[in-house]
Formats: structure tokens, C-alpha cells, sequence
């Protein structure tokens, strides 16, 4: 099982941004303050109402239940790694690949809807220097069978994954005082 921290700063970001606005969700309460502070505090333009907007059609047109961490959780779901994934492919400019992760998420119409939001993301955060790299299937099970749903990594999606491990920087700093919880 991969643990959050093995992934990097930014992949790390993604998760939590993820476990964070689906807490907020679950327990009915605002987290746009929590997730602006995070992003400006380590210089990245605010991607609040893009994840917002994704998390929004996340919930409504989900094709299965999606499992996301509790914060402390140091273990990364499948449906995390294929938000990595699906903003890595954007990144990387594979379009055909981050259609093709939102296809297995969500329902068509969501899937369609969520492609602006998701590239806006995955701009902003590489625009600050984040780049992430796609966290492959054996890395999510360490290597075991039947651990994880095939969806985390799409076979399209082999080239895209060496040239985004090319691409790969890890942030500093601040991040280790956003993600706290996690270790």
C-alpha cells in the first residue's frame, strides 16, 4: 500500500485538497479559507473554486462510490491516486488521458463538465513549479494483486507517465506545516 508520505509535495497537495474538501462536505462546513491559506502559503494562485467545482461533480455524477482519506488516514485511496492521475495527465498535456480518468469517474455529463475545472488546477498548480508525476498501479498496491481498481492507471497513459516523472519537482517548506496531520 503506498502511504501519503512517499508521494511528493505536490501529489501530496492533491490529496489533501481532496481529503479536505470531502471532510468539509461530510461534517456540512466551509473549507475554501483552509484550502486558500494552503495554496497561498506556498505560492500557488488559489485553485478554491476549481476544486470546488470538480468536488461538486464529483459528488453528483460519480459512475461508483469514490473513497477519499480522513486526514490522518497514511494511506492513499484509489480514487486519490486517480485525482493525481487525472491532474498529472492535464499537466502533461495528454487531454485523451484526463478525458479518460474523468470517463471512469463520472457519469458523461459530469465527466464533460469537470474537464475545465481539473485543467485549471493542473495549470495553476504547474505554473508555481508543482508538477506531478502519475502514481502507478504497483505503486498504489506495493505490488500486489487485486488491491486496487485498474482505473488508477490507463494504458494510454505509459509515455505520459515517464515525461511527467521527467517533469517532476517537489515543493518545500510551507506544505510540511499544511499537511501536519499526515505524518
Amino acid at each position: 500500500m503506498l502511504i501519503t508520505s512517499e508521494l511528493s509535495a505536490g501529489q501530496q497537495l492533491a490529496v489533501w485538497s481532496g481529503r479536505t474538501w470531502m471532510a468539509g462536505f461530510r461534517e456540512k462546513r466551509p473549507v475554501q479559507a483552509e484550502l486558500e491559506d494552503a495554496y497561498r502559503s506556498v505560492g500557488i494562485a488559489c485553485p478554491t473554486d476549481d476544486i470546488d467545482e470538480l468536488f461538486g461533480l464529483i459528488v453528483a455524477g460519480a459512475r461508483r462510490v469514490l473513497s477519499f482519506g480522513a486526514a490522518p488516514c497514511p494511506f492513499v485511496h484509489p480514487a486519490e491516486a486517480v485525482l493525481v492521475n487525472c491532474l498529472s495527465a492535464y499537466q502533461s498535456g495528454c487531454d485523451k488521458c484526463g478525458k479518460a480518468i474523468l470517463g471512469q469517474m463520472l457519469n458523461p455529463a459530469e465527466a464533460f463538465l469537470a474537464m475545465a475545472p481539473v485543467q485549471r488546477w493542473a495549470g495553476k498548480l504547474g505554473a508555481a513549479g508543482w508538477s506531478l508525476s502519475m502514481v502507478t498501479l504497483e505503486q498504489l498496491t506495493g505490488g500486489l494483486d487485486g488491491q486496487a481498481e485498474s482505473s488508477t492507471l490507463q494504458p494510454d497513459m505509459r509515455d505520459n507517465l515517464a515525461r511527467s516523472r521527467a517533469l517532476h519537482v517537489t515543493g518545500s517548506g510551507p506544505l510540511a506545516r499544511v499537511l501536519r496531520t499526515w505524518h
